[in-house]
């Protein structure tokens, strides 16, 4: 008897390994060792030095790392010097651009500093190459092999070209009315208490766009009815001010602060969407079309 129950004991702890110790076992998530990042300048190059906000235009070659290789190069799977077309991008301003992929932030780290015919070897850890991410040569066609989830990889970079960027400054805004580009017409003027016609398009105030032209926020150019009012009323007093002077067939730019414009009040299309925020200065071009 003794030896049935025992039987019947083990079959039990092989059926239930909880009841006899052994615990339930959760499969363990495949960890991929990770090197330290690691730059290397080869060719120095000479000429423009790429700092952030420049274009640069660069060769790159990607192997996954292989930490058994002195150089860490291991199956190679890309290359734009296969392909004979350079990359391109704005580096020190996050992720370059890495054509088919979603780009690497080890990228940026790597091409600054470097100038045209230089050469750098780069080994990133996966959370500066795709991290999570995997690719396959059967839906990227640019690939030469597979790249896994949590690749740690190794590129080649050889800088080809890197073009300054334009630095406007940010200009602050006017704070009265302010015409700033002004085309005469040859027609009546308007003046205070005239009836006028015109069409416009404005923009929300940028000054750091040479034309201080940020987002659009209203038009009536391809509209079949021109905007009408009187001049000194109907419209936000820097809209009347602008229009102040104009004769028919004349064009002005002009911009309009928060105090002759909207001011603090908000201002909405008709989903509700908020296309002038409080406070904002306003630029508008302005045609007008009719004084009487």
């Amino acid at each position: 008897m003794k030896s049935k129950l025992q039987l019947i004991a083990a079959a039990a702890c092989l059926a239930v390994l909880t009841a006899c110790g052994g615990g339930a076992k959760t499969p363990t998530a495949v960890v991929v060792p990770q090197p330290d990042y690691k730059l290397t300048t080869t060719v120095v190059g000479s000429g423009l030095t790429a700092e952030t906000g420049d274009t640069v235009t660069f060769h790159y070659e990607g192997y996954l790392y292989d930490s058994t290789k002195t150089d860490g190069k291991g199956t190679k799977v890309q290359s734009s010097v296969a392909t004979g077309m350079p990359k391109s991008g704005t580096v020190g301003v996050g992720i370059l651009p890495g054509g088919d992929f979603p780009g690497s932030a080890g990228w940026d780290q790597a091409l600054l500093g470097m100038q045209p015919g230089g050469k750098r070897t780069v080994v990133l850890p996966a959370n500066l190459a795709y991290g999570a991410y995997s690719f396959d040569p059967a839906t990227v066609k640019s690939l030469l092999a597979a790249i896994p989830a949590n690749s740690p990889m190794v590129f080649d970079f050889t800088m080809v070209n890197v073009t300054k960027a334009v630095v406007i400054p940010n200009t602050p805004p006017p704070t009265v009315t302010t015409i700033v580009s002004d085309s005469v017409g040859t027609g009546a003027t308007a003046v205070a208490g005239k009836t006028v016609t015109v069409t416009y398009t404005g923009w929300l105030y940028d000054g750091t766009r040479a034309n201080r032209k940020g987002a659009q926020f209203d038009s009536n150019v391809t509209s079949t009815t021109p905007l009408s009012f009187t001049v000194g009323s109907g419209v936000i007093a820097g809209f009347s001010t602008g229009v102040t002077g104009m004769q028919v067939g004349g064009k002005r730019t002009v911009i309009i602060p928060p105090d002759q414009g909207y001011g603090d009040k908000v201002q909405t299309n008709s989903s509700g969407v908020v296309t002038i925020p409080a406070n904002s200065t306003l630029v508008f071009d302005i045609q007008l079309l009719t004084v009487n």
